[in-house]
């Protein structure tokens, strides 16, 4: 009697694995039922702008930005105000309620000694976070499965990231989900986090806190004489200030620089791979940014010739390469794009790619 081949006595098996891997994750027990404390949470809906309301902003205040920067510092301090200090009780389920693994490295960001510096000076500021959520370690087999049933970022995420063994980390960002654990899969319902490609943190947001505007607004002065108007002169020094500000931010780990440019006159706009995918509150675009400073340390952060769109629209592209949590490094490349309101510039957007970005904007001067 001739023996069956082994080989296909092993598909069914790995038909299985694939299955667990794609319903479960490596490690993990089948998920459970939402618990009383998981079912009771609802992110409250942020109160946004809106894309109509920025047809008639013009100037920002010149109080607004201490005024905004004061009302996301206490925003920050108040959330976290019941905050457990680093080294109190090992949690036994995060905010989302998945139940922590035994073997989980519990982050506490003052022992590590890539992010010490940055994680002391944001507790200063703002005390200790208090959402504390578990990133599982992802399959590269998973990515695989999930890039032949057609999410093709699956692939490229996976190339990229991976993690050696689940971490706890807390947050200062209340409204992430941290389910799927899948960085690269589109999950419907669910939107990407800002950090999305960052590779370790929460990937997703819950969907009250965005909103969809495709439709983009770009400030042109309105005059007959358009290339002879003294509205139309380039503020280049400006806005190279603006994007230094950024760079300075993010190396120093202090989200004051940045925050300068920020207003709650406007919302921000989130793109990935160049493609517009929601907007978002300065708030919580704040909090998160917070969360992406105090737990990475930035090597490098350097910009491209700025686009002009129009003379009161400028945008840059970038890489930017920092290490994680766990001491990996990694690298994103990044754009922003600013708006003048009166003499000061504003983020009004701001995206993220694994790949250089190819940006969708023409220089208004040769045009």
């Amino acid at each position: 009697m001739r023996p069956t081949d082994p080989q296909v006595n092993r598909e069914p098996r790995r038909e299985r694995e694939r299955e667990r891997e794609r319903n479960v994750g490596p490690g993990r027990t089948a998920p459970s039922s939402p618990s009383g404390e998981e079912r009771r949470f609802s992110a409250p809906r942020a109160n946004f702008r809106g894309p109509e309301a920025e047809r008639n902003l013009r100037v920002v205040p010149a109080d607004s930005r201490k005024r905004v920067q004061r009302q996301f510092r206490e925003l920050l301090r108040d959330n976290n105000r019941r905050a457990l200090r680093p080294g109190g009780p090992r949690p036994s389920r995060d905010v989302v309620g998945n139940t922590v693994p035994a073997d989980a490295r519990l982050l506490v960001r003052d022992k590590i000694g890539r992010i010490s510096g940055n994680y002391r000076r944001i507790e200063r500021d703002f005390g200790p976070p208090s959402y504390r959520y578990l990133i599982s370690p992802r399959s590269r087999l998973s990515y695989w499965d999930g890039y032949w049933d057609g999410y093709a970022d699956g692939h490229w995420a996976g190339r990229h990231y991976g993690h050696r063994t689940s971490i706890v980390v807390s947050f200062y960002y209340p409204y992430y989900w941290s389910d799927p654990y899948w960085l690269g899969f589109h999950y419907p319902g669910y939107y990407p986090s800002i950090y999305h490609y960052w590779g370790w943190s929460p990937a997703w947001v819950y969907p009250a806190r965005v909103y969809q505007a495709p439709v983009q607004y770009v400030y042109v002065p309105v005059t007959a004489y358009r290339y002879y108007h003294t509205g139309y002169a380039v503020d280049d020094v400006a806005a190279q200030s603006a994007v230094e500000d950024v760079r300075r931010a993010w190396f120093n780990s202090e989200i004051a620089p940045l925050a300068y440019h920020l207003t709650d006159r406007l919302d921000v706009r989130i793109y990935f791979d160049g493609e517009y995918s929601y907007t978002t509150s300065t708030e919580d675009y704040y909090a998160m940014t917070v969360d992406a400073m105090a737990t990475t340390q930035t090597v490098a952060l350097d910009f491209d010739n700025p686009i002009w769109i129009s003379s009161h629209e400028v945008f840059f592209t970038g890489r930017h390469v920092f290490y994680d949590p766990t001491d990996e490094r990694q690298t994103v490349y990044v754009s922003y794009r600013l708006r003048r309101l009166g003499t000061e510039w504003y983020i009004v957007a701001v995206g993220s790619s694994l790949e250089p970005i190819r940006h969708q904007y023409r220089d208004f001067r040769y045009s």
